[in-house]
């Protein structure tokens, strides 16, 4: 039987580990942000399910099967995310021996997460909103059955699984694991986890997937005391799967010299991290230890979008990030999969992030309010 519930999960930024986060078992670091996607499951009568997103203007209905927990609902694309998350979430409950009935989900998203521009038309944030719904949406149906999702193993797994599923693709899953645990080193488990779970799995199968060992690495780390961020949104948009497909292209026709590439990128990222993790035991070198291996990763990024044909760091951006440094910015870079959809940057005091607040509104950016925290979903 299944109770009302409430999740809600961060948004998140990706300071390093672009690209080179998908090769095992490359560092990464990811901040989660407060901004939240919020999944409110009510149990109803009867075997109705119904999924709404009232900021899309777009709801679902239909129905599920008790014995399986399968669902039949017919959603439009911005729904499948919020129909994998849901179904795989009350698959697992039954495979583990839970009663499922209907349900409702609801799920609202803080401002932070879209914005308007002109014309009317709705430009994602690049905070992650994705990831952020498919991990409140397992979290509630959990939490719904009585499973206890705060120790975030079986929330993480069924989250990277139901995103794979929708999606058609396993990611290196860095904003799944940001959504679930918060602020953290990461390092991605291997693709051939969750590839090996056949289309038509069974509930025992799934249940087993989340019983057994993933090699993904999760360490909690917060920034260093003192780091003040800022960002913001470009009014474009880049297209993640596109860019990821076009530096695989590049990996394919160029191994040796992609693999060479992302090695030294992932040295830099592991020197930026050791740095980081040493200016927080007050270590006076590290801070420069920091800047010089981030800016030197930053720059092997936008030579890797160079040679894949794709603009992870077009020349303007470039220009907007060294004036930006001159502008309060300590570091600064395009975050995720870079392109023209958000730049993110760090300051180390607040006078510093007041002067590069008005740099960037000179130059039209639009300037998002978030702040790093450490949890994840709550």
């Amino acid at each position: 039987m299944l109770t009302n519930a409430s999740v809600k999960a961060p948004g998140k930024i990706l300071w390093i580990g672009g690209y080179s986060v998908l090769e095992r078992p490359n560092i990464s670091y990811v901040t989660a942000v407060d901004a939240y996607v919020t999944a409110k499951l009510e149990a109803v009568d009867g075997n109705n399910v119904e999924f709404n997103a009232p900021q899309l203007g777009m709801s679902s209905k239909g129905t599920l099967d008790p014995k399986t927990g399968h669902i039949h609902i017919n959603v439009p694309k911005e729904l499948e995310l919020l129909k994998a998350a849901a179904e795989i979430a009350v698959r697992y409950a039954v495979g583990t021996g839970k009663e499922a009935q209907g349900f409702k989900v609801t799920t609202s998203s803080d401002s932070a997460f879209a914005y308007s521009i002109a014309g009317g038309r709705i430009v994602k944030s690049g905070l992650g909103s994705s990831a952020a719904v498919t991990v409140a949406t397992v979290g509630s149906v959990l939490q719904a059955a009585g499973i206890s999702h705060h120790t975030h193993e079986a929330l993480h797994k069924l989250a990277q699984t139901a995103h794979s599923i929708a999606t058609g693709k396993v990611g290196s899953g860095f904003d799944i694991a940001a959504a679930s645990f918060g602020s953290i080193l990461y390092k991605r488990y291997s693709p051939e986890i969750v590839k090996g779970l056949p289309p038509d799995f069974t509930n025992q199968q799934l249940v087993d997937l989340v019983s057994r060992r993933w090699d993904y690495e999760v360490e909690k780390f917060q920034m260093p005391k003192g780091f003040k961020i800022l960002f913001a949104n470009f009014g474009e948009s880049m297209i993640t799967t596109k860019a990821v497909g076009s530096v695989s292209d590049f990996k394919k026709n160029d191994p040796h010299i992609y693999f060479d590439l992302i090695k030294e990128l992932n040295e830099d990222n592991n020197k930026a991290v050791k740095a980081l993790k040493a200016a927080k035991e007050g270590k006076a070198a590290a801070m420069e230890e920091f800047r010089a291996a981030f800016d030197h990763g930053r720059s092997l990024t936008k030579k890797l979008g160079i040679f894949s044909n794709v603009g992870i760091e077009p020349d303007d951006c470039t220009e907007l990030i060294e004036e930006s440094k001159k502008n309060g910015a300590f570091v600064a870079k395009l975050p995720g999969a870079g392109g023209k959809d958000a730049i993110a940057a760090i300051s180390l005091d607040t006078a510093s992030r007041a002067s590069l607040r008005k740099f960037w509104k000179s130059r039209k950016l639009n300037i998002l309010k978030v702040k790093p925290v450490s949890d994840g979903a709550l």
